[in-house]
């Protein structure tokens, strides 16, 4: 069935002034035409429905224009997501954990990653940091776009060289939020590091991406680091907390060692956390010591509005 553009404005809530100004300025739709006007589609109505909502909850209509209705769709369903968590965090209470949108806004970078294209990758993650808020990329495009990676690699689908590429991708995005969104005078810094045989990038990437994000000072110092270097790093940057990701693989045995000596060598006044653990066994051995556990994200940004981050 087809409308006449009166009967869209009624069935949207648009003005017809705003309808045709989505048309021409920015392809929201494309509208069939006879020799009284335009004529819309059903799905022209649903997509028109879902561009109204996007821009009521505050997104740019330049923006979302380019976005297929999938990509809509999990926006608006990640947007409420965010909100919910919001007024939690607010309220000091952890977000409840919530299904995980279908992950329509990182198909255009997996594509890439799969057949080697890094510049399309990248451009298409410059243009969700556009389109995003610092908290909802992490969310909603960086941890499902680390997940799947790491999914897709462990199937034998994707190999390491797009492993890493995937790391790279998102330490450009993090070098983005660092440029646009840290304060020149933050409340507090954090040391971001994994201990000495621990190479798994993408935990430690996230919080240092939420951390920035929120306005925190970041120092990001990649993978497998020495204590003594931790320790002399975190002293040098007086920061405020050093946050180590620690997977407890069986490939990264001697890392409790070096944890052990962070412990041992940090001075009592930067704070410790640990984040990233997959043994419940190695995590009890952690809440031995004076170091702060994280368990996911959402309790990672409780303690970073702690120290000052605001979302």
């Amino acid at each position: 069935m087809l409308y006449p553009i009166r009967a869209v404005a009624k069935l949207t809530g648009l003005s017809i002034d705003t309808l045709r100004a989505w048309e021409r300025r920015y392809g929201a739709v494309e509208p069939q035409r006879d020799d009284r006007g335009r004529l819309y589609s059903e799905s022209d109505v649903r997509r028109l429905h879902l561009l109204r909502t996007a821009v009521e909850r505050g997104h740019a209509i330049g923006r979302l224009a380019g976005l297929s209705d999938g990509q809509l769709k999990d926006l608006l369903s990640y947007t409420a997501t965010v909100n919910e968590g919001r007024e939690a965090l607010a309220a000091g209470v952890a977000p409840t954990p919530r299904r995980a949108v279908r992950p329509a806004l990182i198909q255009g970078v997996m594509a890439s990653i799969e057949r080697f294209d890094y510049a399309a990758a990248d451009r298409e993650l410059a243009r969700l940091g556009a389109l995003l808020s610092p908290r909802e990329l992490v969310h909603q495009v960086a941890q499902p776009l680390m997940l799947h990676i790491g999914d897709e690699w462990h199937a034998g689908r994707l190999g390491i060289a797009q492993e890493h590429m995937g790391s790279s991708l998102l330490r450009n995005l993090l070098g983005a939020l660092v440029r646009l969104y840290v304060r020149n005078d933050p409340p507090a810094t954090l040391l971001l590091t994994t201990p000495s045989d621990e190479r798994h990038e993408f935990g430690i990437l996230l919080a240092a991406m939420l951390a920035a994000g929120g306005g925190l000072g970041i120092v990001y110092l990649g993978t497998d680091l020495p204590a003594e270097e931790i320790v002399k790093a975190a002293g040098r940057t007086s920061a405020g907390a050093v946050v180590l990701g620690m997977t407890g693989s069986e490939e990264a045995k001697k890392s409790m060692g070096c944890f052990a000596q962070v412990v041992r060598e940090l001075p009592e006044s930067t704070e410790l956390w640990v984040g990233g653990l997959k043994s419940e066994e190695l995590a009890k051995e952690v809440k031995k010591t004076r170091a702060l556990v994280i368990e996911d994200f959402p309790a990672l940004e409780k303690h970073l509005i702690r120290l000052g981050a605001q979302f």
